[in-house]
């Protein structure tokens, strides 16, 4: 079990931070809420239910009753990694989709790939310099927008301590 709570003064008035999430034998549920103190009304009210298994994860949520989602998540085998989203929202039938994988060249690189239904197509390749430095070069297409550009560029450096 693992409960937090927080508080966001602002001068219109604090806004109330709740969690909690408990989980038994792989299976996880959580509750997130925001209580607006000024208006004296929740502005967040989201759930969440998850399951994993060993190389087996699934993720469900439903955010402020109008958003419903899911994932699963599958390590394959010692270099692959697949995963699935799906989410819908109530009112406006706003639907997402999106796959990704992520496949291990070797012990110290990586590549991964995902794509969503609104053409957006992400590449990255993450490489292990040595132990807890990582360097990471990413790309995110616009694939419905390709000559108008738009399109992003990263750069990470990651350090463990």
């Amino acid at each position: 079990m693992n409960l937090g709570c927080d508080v966001d003064f602002d001068f219109a008035g604090p806004t109330i931070h709740g969690m909690a999430v408990f989980g038994y034998d792989g299976w996880l549920a959580g509750y997130q809420m925001a209580f607006d103190v000024a208006k004296s009304k929740l502005a967040q009210n989201n759930f969440a239910l998850g399951y994993k298994a060993g190389d087996f994860q699934l993720h469900t949520h439903v955010n402020d009753g109008t958003e419903f989602g899911g994932s699963i998540y599958q390590k394959i085998n010692n270099r692959t990694e697949t995963a699935v989203n799906l989410a819908w929202t109530a009112g406006s039938n706003n639907t997402r989709f999106g796959i990704a994988a992520k496949y291990c060249l070797d012990d110290d690189a990586a590549i991964s790939a995902k794509v969503n239904n609104a053409s957006l197509i992400g590449i990255g390749y993450t490489q292990t310099l040595r132990k807890g430095v990582k360097l990471t070069v990413s790309a995110l297409i616009d694939g419905k927008n390709f000559s108008a550009g738009g399109h992003k560029v990263g750069l990470g450096f990651e350090l463990e301590a």
